[in-house]
């Protein structure tokens, strides 16, 4: 993994359920999603949290698509949709991140620990990088429920673009619905 991801992104070991679902769906290694598309992933769960919403992957793959690197292992990321996404990647330019890479082990005595395997042993995103990645524009092919429906509207409701960096630093804050609502006044009747 990178460093900068855990640095910088505030993403932690083990994954959260919907950052493994996202791997998963989409069939790709988690060193293999670019620094930026992991800042898209956290900032959505924390956003959602803020605004008492699940992270979900339909409401979530309603905003990006993914867009694929150099053939056949290249680096994954996301962009926005023909839609639009609603958050500023968290770096303009990702130089070194490259070169501060660690290996990840799984220090267990049970090595079918819950964090990375499910109970029947099968591991709960692909642990190396895959030549096929799954692409996806928008929720396509997915069938939304009520609540992706109505979460989705909410985030289409709120000022544009929201800046990554920001939503990140709500993770740390003691009142992060009133830190939100003060970096962005607009926002305030979505919230609810």
């Amino acid at each position: 993994m990178y460093q900068c991801v855990f640095k910088d992104l505030g993403v932690v070991i083990p994954f959260t359920p919907f950052e493994c679902e996202f791997l998963k769906k989409i069939n790709v290694a988690p060193s293999q999603l670019h620094p930026n598309s992991w800042g898209f992933l956290r900032a959505f769960q924390i956003l959602c949290s803020v605004m008492g919403m699940n992270p979900s992957l339909g409401t979530f793959m309603h905003f990006y698509q993914l867009k694929l690197g150099e053939p056949p292992f290249g680096w994954i990321s996301l962009s926005g949709s023909s839609n639009g996404g609603f958050l500023q990647i968290f770096s303009q330019s990702y130089k070194i991140f490259k070169e501060e890479f660690f290996k990840v082990q799984c220090v267990h005595d049970d090595a079918n620990s819950d964090s990375i395997f499910h109970s029947n042993g099968e591991p709960k995103f692909s642990l190396s990088w895959q030549s096929e990645p799954i692409r996806f524009s928008r929720s396509e092919g997915l069938v939304l429920s009520a609540e992706e429906k109505k979460n989705i509207e909410r985030l289409e409701g709120l000022t544009r673009p929201l800046e990554s960096k920001a939503i990140l630093l709500l993770a740390g804050s003691k009142n992060p619905q009133e830190d939100l609502e003060s970096k962005y006044k607009k926002i305030t009747s979505k919230l609810d």
